[in-house]
């Protein structure tokens, strides 16, 4: 490895952030910060040629022709980008993300907040307002020893049941090991036990990546399996659930609601009948966001950003690790 290590920051950390990735690299290390303005291809490709490690999300195609990059350090949970696309990521190329430790203190927040949400009626509500209509919608659910199915009982999934069982809820966690202690969790399946869940679920959540395994689990014969009245908030990825097959079941009224922060496809496609179907509530992927939202967010994607480099000028293994 080279005495001065080149870093390009692509992402608008803020001048305190990169403060911070100074004082971690110790002056072992050139940063480079990509300006706020929008770049072109070639302005890229010519600073991606000039550096040993990336922090952010340069495109496939970019890494793909031949850079000295031997790091990437995303800034997101999901690694989609290089793993499930069409362009391989390069073999002598590290790739690490932020999964596991960035966002799940907010996005459980939304999720709680969608569960509440549909439970109390709140966008029927909102709708009369815009009318203004005085109306009693009809009974509400409450989330008191409510089962509540979370599909992924990692970080998004674990402060999820944090802030579940503060409602006095039963959280069952679906994961690869059962055995591992996972605070919160009453219970933990697998995947392949999940289905004999949900007829005793109130409420469905899914937190968990794309993989083989999981895309279009929840089709329409489970979603027909959900009980009856129950709440469905998918923030993981979304072709865990089929879309068209979810409009068809919230039209028919067999589930309370559903809220996606995502979908299958992303964006939803204009005309769509879930874009106006009054069961489900839909967000353009905004429960995390990098940057931005949350400042608390930013705070942990820069620690590991900091920890990482600081592991990667030492020779050290490296946390978060994709490939």
């Amino acid at each position: 490895m080279p005495d001065t290590t080149r870093v390009l920051v692509m992402v608008p950390f803020k001048p305190h952030h990169m403060e911070r990735l100074h004082n971690a690299a110790e002056g072992r290390a050139i940063l480079t910060q990509v300006p706020g303005r929008q770049m072109g291809t070639d302005e890229l490709r010519l600073l991606l040629a000039e550096s040993d490690v990336v922090i952010g999300e340069p495109t496939p195609a970019l890494l793909a022709e031949g850079t000295p990059v031997r790091w990437v350090q995303m800034t997101w949970a999901g690694s989609d980008l290089y793993t499930q696309g069409g362009v391989p990521f390069p073999a002598n190329t590290r790739l690490t993300n932020v999964a596991g430790a960035a966002f799940g203190h907010i996005i459980s927040q939304f999720v709680v907040g969608q569960i509440l949400s549909i439970a109390q009626d709140f966008p029927l509500y909102a709708r009369q307002q815009e009318r203004e209509l005085w109306a009693w919608s009809g009974p509400v659910t409450s989330l008191e020893e409510a089962t509540v199915l979370i599909f992924g009982a990692g970080d998004i999934g674990g402060f999820t049941a944090k802030r579940l069982t503060g409602f006095d809820c039963h959280c069952v966690g679906v994961c690869r090991d059962t055995s591992a202690t996972r605070p919160h969790f009453e219970r933990l399946v697998t995947l392949d036990e999940a289905e004999a869940e949900l007829p005793r679920a109130n409420v469905v959540v899914n937190c968990l990546p794309n993989t083989n395994e999981t895309a279009r689990w929840m089709d329409e014969r489970r979603l027909r399996l959900m009980r009856e009245g129950s709440i469905l908030v998918n923030v993981g990825r979304g072709n865990f659930i089929d879309c068209n097959a979810l409009a068809r079941v919230l039209a028919e009224g067999h589930l309370r609601g559903a809220a996606l922060d995502v979908c299958d496809p992303e964006p939803l496609p204009q005309g769509h009948p879930l874009w106006h179907e009054p069961r489900c509530f839909v967000t353009p992927h905004t429960a995390g966001g990098s940057f931005g939202k949350c400042a608390a967010t930013e705070e942990r994607i820069c620690d590991i950003c900091c920890e990482n480099l600081a592991r990667w000028l030492d020779g050290r293994e490296l946390t978060h690790v994709v490939v």
